[in-house]
């Protein structure tokens, strides 16, 4: 008997307005090549699990298997009050079916500059708008959603691994 695991993200985006829901947002995500051979690495490899950060998107942009960290098309929105990207807390979730999840629940923005936000990544480096480390993977929402100074939006990240 075979088995072929399969990994995937959801992000799902809460964006709050003077104590409102103002706009919600989920969407999967791509794994990309890099985030793979991360987990591999982790898995199989003498990688210890690393730290994960959050990243937002701000421009309208593609995400495919070949994007890196230094190299992809997609523009970091860096109108947030966070001097680092938002640390991603994973918690173990659940076996359903033949599908095991982690949730990094509500990782916080507090929106300093009004803009458009059209997505989010995950990645290993806490510099905003460096290019180091090593980007698991990326997410673009079908219509960019509009922030202003004040919001506060809160992004969840469910990583699943299904065998």
């Amino acid at each position: 008997m075979e088995s072929n695991i399969k990994l995937s993200s959801v992000y799902k985006f809460d964006c709050y307005r003077d104590n409102k829901l103002v706009w919600t947002e989920t969407k999967e995500n791509l794994v990309v090549n890099t985030g793979l051979e991360l987990a591999m690495d982790c898995i199989f490899g003498v990688l210890e699990t690393p730290t994960f950060y959050v990243g937002l998107v701000g421009n309208n942009s593609s995400i495919f298997p070949e994007d890196t960290a230094s190299d992809h098309s997609f523009e970091e929105f860096l109108g947030t009050t966070n001097n680092l990207r938002s640390v991603a807390h994973f918690a173990k979730g659940d076996f359903v079916g033949d599908t095991f999840t982690y949730v990094a629940a509500d990782t916080q923005f507090m929106i300093g500059g009004a803009g458009s936000i059209y997505g989010a990544f995950l990645i290993t480096e806490g510099t905003k708008g460096g290019g180091m480390g090593v980007l698991y993977g990326a997410s673009i929402m079908a219509a960019s959603k509009p922030v202003v100074p004040g919001d506060a939006l809160l992004v969840t990240i469910t990583v699943s691994a299904q065998g």
